[in-house]
């Protein structure tokens, strides 16, 4: 079986979203995604990635940051940087058939800015900055209706360009990274835009 591409695990990750969305709305008779808690938005995505029917993989939710570090035989000298928040755990660890860390996966619901995402994008940074098996960290949110007007969905989707993947774009080269990122209109509802966008960070 052939090697999972980068853009079936973006892919995956807005079908997540997309799929915790339509649950929701069902579920609480009409309610919108950033209603829910974030933990629907996690094992939604985590599924996504199971049904990915490539190669062998492995799919774990919650894992602690430091033995994260070490599952990947991260080289390490000196402390772990604290952006690294080596304590805490992260919210979806994507592994290799062999049995390492292949990316980190951060999810948010609701969020608006950059900033609601900065500690995340941090994260990925330092652990990609370790020589081991990480291949790639994934910023992946669900972003809706904060313009309340007929083109709703076309300032929306221009907030998704300019305000995060632009500016991540150019942040992640500043450190060395590529980007892969794309997003998808999950609802339009009388032209109020609901929206699953995820971004990888890659070597």
């Amino acid at each position: 079986m052939s090697r999972i591409a980068k853009n079936e695990i973006i892919q995956a990750c807005l079908d997540g979203i997309k799929t915790s969305f339509d649950e929701y709305e069902a579920w609480s008779g009409g309610e919108w995604l950033w209603n829910a808690p974030e933990y629907l938005l996690t094992v939604n995505i985590a599924k996504k990635l199971w049904e990915i029917d490539k190669s062998a993989k492995f799919i774990t939710l919650e894992d602690n940051v430091r033995e994260t570090l070490k599952s990947a035989d991260a080289k390490i000298k000196g402390k772990i940087s604290s952006k690294a928040r080596p304590s805490g755990r992260s919210d979806i660890i994507f592994w290799w058939g062999k049995g390492s860390p292949r990316g980190v996966i951060e999810v948010k619901n609701a969020i608006y800015n950059k900033n609601h995402i900065q500690e995340d994008l941090d994260r990925i940074y330092e652990l990609l900055k370790k020589d081991s098996s990480l291949e790639f960290g994934i910023t992946t949110f669900y972003i809706d209706r904060h313009f309340e007007s007929p083109n709703a969905t076309e300032k929306l989707e221009k907030r998704i360009e300019e305000e995060f993947i632009e500016n991540i774009e150019e942040e992640a080269d500043t450190k060395g990274y590529r980007v892969l990122s794309d997003y998808l209109c999950i609802q339009d509802m009388e032209n109020d835009a609901a929206y699953a966008v995820a971004i990888m960070i890659y070597k």
